[in-house]
């Protein structure tokens, strides 16, 4: 029982914050210029500034990480990445023989 009630609370939140975000779509959706430029003035646009340049972030972040998971591969293709005995790099072992 005490499971259902915690699942039942999860669910709960979780519809609040998509009514939340639907009622405040509609509401900026409705909205006219006097008020866009009252909220704007009063600093409320800068939150969806933040929320971009944390965006702006994440991209840069991921974008570095995708170029060196491709650069390994492309290591590890080449045979670059492999480390040990000579066994692992077969040119070399072929022309020492």
């Amino acid at each position: 029982m005490g499971q259902l009630l915690t699942w039942v609370i999860v669910f709960v939140a979780i519809a609040l914050v998509i009514w939340t975000l639907v009622k405040e779509n509609d509401r900026r959706q409705q909205r006219s210029v006097e008020e866009w430029e009252r909220e704007h003035a009063a600093g409320q646009g800068l939150t969806n500034q933040f929320i971009r340049a944390g965006a702006m972030g994440l991209e840069g972040i991921l974008i570095s990480e995708k170029k060196q998971a491709i650069q390994y591969q492309k290591d590890e293709e080449q045979g670059m990445t492999k480390t040990g005995s000579k066994g692992d790099d077969a040119d070399r072992t072929a022309a020492e023989e």
